[in-house]
Protein backbone atom coordinates (compact mmCIF):
# COMPACT_ATOMS: atom_id res chain seq x y z
CA UNK A 1 0.00 0.00 0.00
CA UNK A 2 2.85 2.40 0.82
CA UNK A 3 4.42 1.74 -2.59
CA UNK A 4 1.17 2.61 -4.34
CA UNK A 5 0.80 5.87 -2.39
CA UNK A 6 4.46 6.74 -3.04
CA UNK A 7 4.00 6.07 -6.75
CA UNK A 8 0.87 8.24 -6.90
CA UNK A 9 2.63 11.09 -5.07
CA UNK A 10 5.69 10.81 -7.36
CA UNK A 11 3.51 10.78 -10.47
CA UNK A 12 1.61 13.82 -9.19
CA UNK A 13 4.85 15.69 -8.53
CA UNK A 14 6.18 14.89 -12.01
CA UNK A 15 2.89 16.00 -13.58
CA UNK A 16 2.94 19.26 -11.57
CA UNK A 17 6.53 20.03 -12.61
CA UNK A 18 5.83 19.29 -16.28
CA UNK A 19 2.70 21.41 -16.17
CA UNK A 20 4.64 24.23 -14.53
CA UNK A 21 7.22 24.23 -17.35
CA UNK A 22 4.58 24.49 -20.08
CA UNK A 23 2.31 27.14 -18.56
CA UNK A 24 3.46 30.64 -19.54
CA UNK A 25 2.56 33.67 -17.46
CA UNK A 26 4.48 36.30 -15.51
CA UNK A 27 4.84 34.16 -12.40
CA UNK A 28 5.94 30.89 -14.01
CA UNK A 29 8.21 32.54 -16.57
CA UNK A 30 10.00 34.42 -13.80
CA UNK A 31 11.28 31.20 -12.20
CA UNK A 32 11.33 28.82 -15.18
CA UNK A 33 14.99 27.90 -15.85
CA UNK A 34 14.21 26.95 -19.45
CA UNK A 35 13.27 30.51 -20.42
CA UNK A 36 16.14 32.90 -21.05
CA UNK A 37 16.14 36.67 -20.53
CA UNK A 38 16.19 38.85 -23.64
CA UNK A 39 15.90 42.51 -24.49
CA UNK A 40 12.83 43.55 -26.45
CA UNK A 41 12.43 46.94 -28.12
CA UNK A 42 9.06 48.67 -28.44
CA UNK A 43 7.79 52.04 -29.62
CA UNK A 44 5.08 53.79 -27.62
CA UNK A 45 2.73 54.17 -30.58
CA UNK A 46 -0.61 53.81 -28.77
CA UNK A 47 -2.10 54.71 -25.42
CA UNK A 48 -1.72 52.38 -22.50
CA UNK A 49 -4.40 51.28 -20.08
CA UNK A 50 -4.60 53.45 -16.95
CA UNK A 51 -4.62 51.36 -13.80
CA UNK A 52 -5.97 52.20 -10.41
CA UNK A 53 -4.48 53.58 -8.10
CA UNK A 54 -1.89 54.78 -10.61
CA UNK A 55 0.35 53.90 -13.49
CA UNK A 56 -0.15 52.64 -17.00
CA UNK A 57 0.02 49.20 -18.57
CA UNK A 58 1.23 48.97 -22.16
CA UNK A 59 0.74 46.04 -24.54
CA UNK A 60 2.77 46.63 -27.68
CA UNK A 61 4.53 44.79 -30.47
CA UNK A 62 8.17 44.35 -29.61
CA UNK A 63 11.24 43.09 -31.45
CA UNK A 64 14.30 41.28 -30.15
CA UNK A 65 17.79 42.02 -31.48
CA UNK A 66 17.23 39.49 -34.29
CA UNK A 67 14.12 41.36 -35.43
CA UNK A 68 11.66 38.68 -34.31
CA UNK A 69 8.27 40.11 -33.34
CA UNK A 70 6.51 39.34 -30.07
CA UNK A 71 3.80 40.99 -27.96
CA UNK A 72 5.17 42.71 -24.83
CA UNK A 73 3.12 43.84 -21.82
CA UNK A 74 4.74 46.02 -19.17
CA UNK A 75 3.79 48.46 -16.42
CA UNK A 76 5.02 52.05 -16.11
CA UNK A 77 4.40 54.28 -13.12
CA UNK A 78 3.42 57.11 -15.47
CA UNK A 79 2.29 57.75 -19.04
CA UNK A 80 5.25 57.38 -21.37
CA UNK A 81 6.08 59.87 -24.09
CA UNK A 82 4.37 59.20 -27.44
CA UNK A 83 6.67 57.61 -30.04
CA UNK A 84 9.39 56.98 -27.44
CA UNK A 85 11.56 53.89 -27.89
CA UNK A 86 11.73 51.58 -24.89
CA UNK A 87 14.09 48.70 -24.17
CA UNK A 88 12.30 46.05 -22.11
CA UNK A 89 14.28 43.32 -20.33
CA UNK A 90 11.96 40.32 -20.31
CA UNK A 91 12.07 36.67 -19.35
CA UNK A 92 9.15 35.24 -21.29
CA UNK A 93 6.07 37.18 -20.18
CA UNK A 94 7.81 38.46 -17.03
CA UNK A 95 9.23 41.97 -17.49
CA UNK A 96 12.19 42.69 -15.23
CA UNK A 97 12.92 46.31 -16.20
CA UNK A 98 12.32 48.89 -18.91
CA UNK A 99 14.14 52.05 -19.96
CA UNK A 100 13.71 54.67 -22.66
CA UNK A 101 16.41 54.59 -25.34
CA UNK A 102 17.30 56.67 -28.38
CA UNK A 103 16.60 55.48 -31.93
CA UNK A 104 20.32 55.35 -32.71
CA UNK A 105 20.84 52.92 -29.80
CA UNK A 106 18.40 50.37 -31.24
CA UNK A 107 19.90 47.35 -33.05
CA UNK A 108 19.89 47.84 -36.85
CA UNK A 109 17.41 44.99 -37.32
CA UNK A 110 15.00 46.69 -34.92
CA UNK A 111 15.46 50.12 -36.50
CA UNK A 112 14.17 48.72 -39.79
CA UNK A 113 11.00 47.50 -38.02
CA UNK A 114 10.25 50.65 -36.00
CA UNK A 115 9.66 54.04 -37.61
CA UNK A 116 11.70 57.07 -36.69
Amino acid sequence: MKKIISSIVAAGAVAAICGFLFIHNEITDRVNPLISRQDMYVQINRNGQHLSPGGTEYTLDGYNKSGEKSEVTFYAGKDLRKNAYVKVSAKGKYVETWEEVKYKDLPKTVQSKLKQ
